[in-house]
């Protein structure tokens, strides 16, 4: 029952992969890279190409000359190179001799211009001048000077006017630069400059032309019969042509005078000659009397084509369109080889066996290279493991059995059923025929009998790849690194310096070197028992290793996720060895013929009876002969252009200087390579500003902003096999401004000089017044103090005499007191104490307005101002006063009206009232004293007048104008303590007369 559900399971796969199968589509055997003016081509109508002997593609255009080095294009248009006045160019052709780039206008203006070493446009002043030359349409320039001196110099209306507009003559078909053939009107000549011959083919005089070429040295004409003529220094040579070419030119159909422009054009460049038809690019060649083609590219959508180059070393068409600009054919050398089917399931294989027929054994089923459709088979067969014993029995799993099948694939039987648990992965056969084989463990058949060899790793690990080392030894490759089993012992061991690697493949080389392939962690060589590893490369793809194959010329083949690479087992021996710092990884990617870049991996791949190399992959399997493999190496010089920032003119090579403020530097780096680009590997380092090596941007440009002045070296460098470094250097000077030169240092330094000496000079100037304004200042000071000193002596004469007048009148009052205060009455008593109580009132107020007055004269001295009553104030000194002024007998009056206030400070404004009043009553007699206060001009005015002797005007002037001069009187210390304190709260004072006699004291506020 279980066979049968099975066998409908099968049945029912097999419809469903049939259902949605199709046929495999035919490609022309070429990638195909169009540029045109939406990704990065200037214009679309290419007139002619050529390559310089530098490689770069040239391309005339209508809109300029185009120079590409396979990534870049380089525009010289009239935008950017003076020398151009029209951007539409004829052609472009390359000069045999020297290998120079020759050019012309579309409207000839007899300029013809060449290309410069360093890749500027000039013009050939020699060849300009020739007017006898033309034809750059087939890239070989025809001169005709001695046909035209000989023949056309007195008439031109020979041949029929032959020579006339020759240079334009679309018909005219050059060999070498001094041969050609022409047609004018239905004659046809052969030219030869050096001989100066011209000779009528007579023998296709009047055909009609259908179509006209060349190959090698061989003119071909073929008339509207589809007659073939063949002629060789204008001699008629007989050839005929294949019967495949003359079924072609049959169906070419003829409309008008140039029919054949419409479906079949004819191109040519250096070497090759072309035919593009509907599409096919056919190569022509004649050999052995026969005119035939080799198909290059069939069924493309290539039209309209211009130009055409065919790089045969490196299988490359170069093809310059009229209207769809520039196609790339690159050959794919790698067949995809798989089943029929849009289930991607189907040609997702791992496994493979060849048969003795040599189809292939997959998992999917069996595939046939001679057969356009391969019918899948899936779920006969597990995907991870097949193999091939050596008496020719196909071994698998199937189902959790394993199973050994005849190499006809009519017979199976089943080993025996042993848990596999899931998928055998791998399966090796012993030199003494033991098989073995592992899945979640390990087994060996041995004699008819599976018997369990491991169990389990630990830790449990999966296996991927188990390869025999030696008749003794197997190595496990699983998910947690690399093991060892001893078949003989049964023991098992982990290899260290691999712990965490996933290891996807185990290869012994030719050599007996053993090399490790990891997922994620890169590959590596086992040498004297540890692990070397690898470089990757610049995209990190080698960091997981599929598979690795050996050729027969020493390179290894790497299939990764990412694309297959070649690369030198010598320069990975050397790498291993310390003898080398890199190594060249050569790459290959889906344009190379692969349906994905994806290969598989824990994978079987093979080398087929035929030579062929077989890499399973994520879409079939990838086969490919690696001696034959075109190996596109990127060999070519590096080129550094220094590029204008505003109109992108391509400046001279060489040393050059340019100033900080003049832009950015703008360098278009490259190097001539139409392979994959990911071969092309340059790095730049500019060492005046790190010392490292730096991918070149993917543009090939190079912006170098803010440099300071100083001198700079560019290096740019390409890597090439065998560790070798082409290196391309250029240096400059960035200028300093004016300010960095070192007449600006000196000159600034001379400056500099000059202002400390300025300031020197000054300072000095200024010590010389500072020192003498001290030495003024300390003979003002010498003085002030010698007067302050004799002013303090007057100060003390004049307080011990101003104390000893009071404490006289008091001795003698006490006296009196003490003799008659038992003989005097009350009332003479009372009077006796109270005038020995205004005596020490007033000793003590002198006492008060001298502590008042010192206090002044202290640092720090603060005035409290505050809103001042002034009547209050003078009724209180009127109150005190009144006994002194009685015993003068003089009158006080307070005179100020009650409206009148002030701000200032009450104790000082007090202190200098009552002195003023107590002199205006020490130099009174029998006379008032009268107190006022009144505003004027917006001043206050409080004046003190006295009826007594009046002062002189010298006594003014010396209280007024004299800090203190002493004098007989002792008005000059009160006077003195009257201003100080008067300045202290902003005050100013006035006397005068206010009569005949008498004084007037002002104080203004």
């Amino acid at each position: 029952m279980a066979h049968r559900v099975r066998s409908l399971l099968l049945l029912w796969v097999y419809l469903l992969a049939s259902f949605v199968s199709r046929g495999q589509t035919t490609s022309s055997g070429y990638s195909i890279t169009n540029y045109n003016s939406d990704n990065a081509l200037p214009q679309n109508s290419i007139n002619g190409m050529a390559f310089d002997r530098n490689g770069f593609l040239w391309m005339a255009t209508e809109m300029g000359l185009v120079r590409f080095d396979g990534l870049h294009f380089r525009e010289y248009n009239s935008g950017n190179t003076p020398l151009l006045t029209s951007n539409r160019i004829a052609g472009i052709s390359v000069e045999p001799s020297t290998g120079r780039i020759i050019t012309e206008p579309l409207f000839n203006t007899r300029r013809i211009f060449t290309i410069t070493d360093d890749y500027q446009l000039k013009v050939d002043s020699a060849l300009s001048a020739d007017p006898h030359q033309a034809n750059f349409r087939n890239d070989t320039r025809f001169s005709f000077d001695n046909l035209y001196n000989r023949w056309a110099a007195r008439d031109t209306g020979v041949f029929g006017g032959l020579f006339d507009g020759l240079e334009y003559n679309a018909d005219l078909l050059t060999v070498g630069d001094h041969q050609a053939y022409v047609r004018k009107i239905n004659r046809y000549y052969f030219l030869d400059d050096r001989t100066a011959d011209v000779r009528l083919l007579s023998g296709i005089t009047g055909h009609a032309l259908k179509v006209q070429f060349i190959v090698g040295d061989l003119y071909v004409f073929v008339d509207m019969q589809n007659r073939l003529y063949a002629f060789r220094n204008g001699e008629p040579k007989p050839m005929t042509g294949s019967p495949r070419l003359l079924e072609l030119l049959k169906r070419v159909g003829v409309t008008g005078p140039y029919p054949v422009q419409a479906s079949l054009r004819w191109a040519r460049d250096t070497c090759h000659s072309f035919f593009v038809y509907k599409g096919n690019i056919l190569l022509l060649n004649a050999r052995h009397g026969v005119v035939d083609f080799d198909t290059l590219a069939a069924n493309t959508s290539i039209g309209s084509v211009n130009c055409m180059i065919y790089d045969e070393r490196n299988k490359i068409i170069y093809a310059g369109t009229a209207i769809s600009g520039l196609y790339i054919l690159k050959k794919q050398e790698f067949q995809r080889l798989g089943f029929t089917s849009d289930n991607y399931a189907i040609n997702s294989l791992y496994a493979q066996v060849e048969l003795p027929d040599g189809r292939l054994l997959t998992g999917s089923g069996v595939l046939d290279t001679h057969k356009p459709v391969n019918i899948p088979a899936p779920g006969l067969y597990d995907r991870m493991a097949l193999f091939k014993s050596s008496d020719d029995s196909i071994w698998y799993s199937s189902y959790g059995y394993v199973r050994k099948m005849d190499a006809g694939l009519k017979h199976s039987t089943a080993i025996q059923y042993i848990g596999l648990g899931g998928w055998m992965t791998s399966i090796v056969e012993a030199p003494n025929k033991d098989i073995l084989f592992c899945a979640a463990k390990l087994f060996r058949w041995r004699a008819g009998k599976v018997t369990v060899l491991l169990d389990h790793l630990s830790p449990p690990s999966e296996t991927f790849v188990i390869r025999l080392m030696n008749p003794h030894e197997l190595w496990l490759g699983t998910v947690s690194g690399l093991f060892s089993y001893d078949l003989d012992r049964g023991t098992v061991k982990r290899l260290p310096g691999l712990r965490k690697a996933t290891v996807r493949t185990i290869y012994t080389a030719r050599d007996g070197s053993t090399w490790i392939g990891t997922y994620g962690q890169g590959f590596y060589k086992y040498v004297q028992s540890h692990f070397v590893r690898m470089p990757v490369d610049p995209g990190n793809n080698l960091a997981t290793i599929n598979s690795i194959m050996e050729d027969k010329q020493g390179f290894f083949w790497l299939s990764t996720n990412k694309g297959l690479y070649r690369v030198s087992e010598n320069e990975l021996n050397q790498y291993a060895a310390g003898a080398m710092d890199n190594v060249f990884y050569y790459y290959f990617d889906k344009s190379s013929g692969f349906g994905s870049n994806e290969f598989n991996g824990a994978c079987v791949p093979i080398m087929t009876g035929s030579g062929y190399f077989s890499l399973p992959s994520l879409d079939g399997l990838i086969q490919f002969k690696p001696e034959s493999i075109t190996v596109n190496t990127p060999d070519r010089s590096i080129f550094i252009d220094r590029v204008s920032p505003t109109n992108k003119t391509v400046l001279p090579a060489g040393y050059f200087n340019q100033a900080q403020d003049a832009g950015p530097l703008i360098f278009s780096i490259s190097s001539p390579y139409f392979g994959n680009p990911a071969n092309l590997r340059l790095d730049y380092s500019i060492p005046e500003l790190d010392t490292n090596w730096h991918p070149l941007p993917s543009d090939g440009k190079l912006i170098l902003t803010g440099l300071h002045n100083g001198r700079y070296r560019l290096t740019v460098r390409k890597q090439e096999p065998f560790a070798k470094y082409v290196y391309a250097t250029v240096e400059w000077t960035i200028l300093p401004y004016w300010y960095e030169t070192i007449w600006a240092y000196l000159l600034a330094a001379a400056l500099l000089a000059s202002v400390f000496f300025f300031i020197f000079r000054l300072r000095y100037i200024r010590q010389v017044k500072r020192a003498e304004q001290l030495e003024q200042k300390v003979a003002e000071r010498t003085v002030a103090l010698s007067l302050s000193n004799e002013v303090k002596e007057k100060m003390i004469a004049i307080i011990l005499h101003d104390f000893r007048s009071p404490l006289r009148f008091l001795h003698m009052l006490a006296v009196r007191i003490s003799e008659n205060y038992k003989k005097a009455s009350e009332a003479e008593l009372r009077e006796m104490l109270l005038m020995f109580r205004n005596a020490t009132r007033e000793l003590f107020e002198f006492a008060q307005d001298f502590l008042v007055w010192s206090n002044a004269q202290r640092e720090g001295f603060i005035v409290k101002q505050e809103p001042i009553v002034l009547r209050k104030i003078v009724e209180e000194i009127v109150q005190l006063y009144e006994t002194g002024a009685d015993i003068r007998n003089n009158a006080v009056h307070n005179l100020v009206p009650d409206s009148v206030t002030l701000v200032s400070d009450a104790h000082i404004l007090k202190l200098i009232i009552r002195n003023l009043t107590d002199n205006a009553n020490k130099y009174t007699l029998n006379g008032e004293i009268k107190i006022e206060a009144f505003e004027s001009a917006g001043r206050l005015h409080i004046t003190i007048t006295d009826s007594g002797r009046s002062m002189s005007r010298d006594q003014i002037d010396q209280i007024l104008n004299t800090p203190y001069q002493a004098g007989s009187n002792t008005q000059g210390f009160g006077y003195k303590i009257v201003l100080e304190l008067l300045d202290r709260i902003q005050g100013e004072l006035a006397i005068d007369a206010p009569g005949v006699t008498g004084n007037r004291v002002t104080l203004l506020f």
